[in-house]
């Protein structure tokens, strides 16, 4: 899909409306083209592709359950109107959905972001707001770009003015893309910047790591996660290749992951016979 030279841009997150981070893209992103701000009304981190629609007790705090008794297809997504354009009681795949086709016109390509915390590897597309955002879009035949930044040991405050870099790259990349057919080849970017107090270190065409190290225990009656991924982020000491996200973010480098959404259909006959083994 191409993209016009004056793009009607979606911009969402999952750290919620009033996060530096989407402030930061709104500026940036302004001076390549018209932006619309779909975003949470809250902090709506790690929810995944998970949606508000068929669900119940949204807006009250408690526990979501399905309604089981709707007599329609149609779901409302509650909102308010907020500075940067609308605050929404949902989760960020509801954002992308409603930008992506309930805005007229539609959106030419969805950024979410920019995240607080770096979103590297494969294991975490479906576990992060951010990228399911961008995910999400590119389900629906719309380019996007889910944009991070690393604040593993970053002790200062995060102002706007600390993902002013991120903001910068996620411009170039939308202003740089028409012509270029980028987006007749990819679906969606997954871009984590390097640290804000680190010296840039121009950027890597990047997959994402396959590694998946989390860790469990149960000691003194009670359950414990441990995430040996970021353990080794922090001890810069990672197992992964030289092409990978985790290892370009290190390097400070800009890591940009081109991907296609996923779910690809596979060779079906292979798979066939081998359920007709097992059932």
């Amino acid at each position: 899909m191409e993209l016009d030279s004056d793009p009607h841009i979606l911009l969402t997150n999952d750290d919620g409306i009033d996060a530096p981070g989407i402030r930061a893209l709104h500026d940036a992103l302004s001076a390549v083209g018209e932006v619309t701000v779909i975003a949470p009304d809250r902090n709506r981190s790690a929810v995944g592709r998970s949606l508000s629609y068929g669900r119940t007790n949204s807006s009250s705090g408690g526990d979501l359950e399905l309604d089981l008794e709707a007599d329609s297809f149609t779901a409302p997504v509650p909102h308010t109107d907020h500075e940067l354009g609308y605050a929404v009681d949902g989760t960020p795949c509801d954002c992308a959905i409603v930008g992506a086709k309930g805005l007229e016109p539609n959106p030419d390509i969805v950024v979410s972001g920019c995240n607080e915390g770096a979103n590297l590897g494969a294991y975490v597309f479906s576990r992060s707001g951010t990228v399911s955002a961008a995910m999400e879009a590119a389900f629906l035949g719309t380019p996007s770009i889910a944009v991070s930044l690393d604040t593993l040991g970053y002790d200062d405050d995060l102002e706007p003015a600390a993902f002013e870099r991120a903001g910068e790259i996620t411009a170039d990349l939308v202003a740089g893309a028409p012509g270029t057919g980028l987006f007749d080849r990819v679906d969606y970017l997954n871009v984590n910047v390097p640290r804000p107090d680190r010296e840039p270190n121009g950027h890597a065409l990047t997959r994402p790591t396959e590694v998946y190290e989390m860790d469990a225990a149960f000691e003194n009656g009670r359950f414990q996660l441990t995430n040996r991924l970021w353990q080794q982020m922090a001890n810069r000491d990672i197992p992964d290749g030289e092409d990978t996200d985790r290892h370009a973010v290190l390097e400070n480098e800009v890591s940009v992951s081109p991907l296609r959404v996923p779910y690809e259909v596979v060779d079906t006959e292979p798979v066939r016979n081998v359920l007709a083994d097992i059932l």
